[in-house]
């Protein structure tokens, strides 16, 4: 309150007319009513304002289909052709690429974590491991997409109540 008074006394000194003194002087004493209504509500509210964030995709996508096309005895060319070009290549394990991928969606957890390496023998595919439960790429693409079909879903319902609001 003495913080208002002071600013209040030093407005008066200044040769302002008084039509711009008196609004000038509100907003002041608003602006520092703001600032000490700072509390627990409105903290509790800042808290659940979270900035977006975005899907994440990252490293290959190795799908079903590409893992059938794999024999054994192929060789690193033809599996760099099927497969594209290995995220990690050991200088320690020159016979083994590893393809290494996930995908999350905002602020959850890892939604899918995949691992496939591949291992050669006098430059041909000699075995290769993870390529269990990859999914299809269709099925992956289904999956990147569901949070843009949910947010496309959210807003038409949105916009059906409000139509129907206005109606009544």
């Amino acid at each position: 309150m003495k913080l208002f008074f002071f600013t209040f006394s030093r407005l008066n000194r200044l040769a302002l007319p008084q039509t711009i003194r008196r609004p000038l002087a509100l907003a002041c004493a608003m602006l520092l009513a703001a600032c000490s209504t700072y509390n627990d509500t409105t903290q509790r509210i800042a808290q659940h304002i979270t900035p977006y964030q975005i899907t994440v995709v990252q490293g290959n996508f190795i799908s079903r289909e590409a893992v059938a096309k794999l024999q054994v005895g192929m060789p690193r060319e033809h599996v760099r052709a099927v497969l594209g070009t290995p995220l990690l290549i050991d200088i320690f394990h020159p016979n083994q690429w590893d393809y290494i991928f996930y995908f999350k969606r905002g602020a959850t957890e890892v939604v899918q974590r995949r691992h496939l390496a591949v291992y050669f023998e006098r430059d041909q595919l000699s075995r290769w491991t993870g390529g269990e439960d990859l999914p299809s790429e269709n099925e992956l693409l289904a999956e990147i997409d569901g949070d843009r079909r949910a947010n496309t879903r959210r807003k038409q319902s949105a916009s059906a109540r409000a139509s129907s609001a206005e109606s009544q």
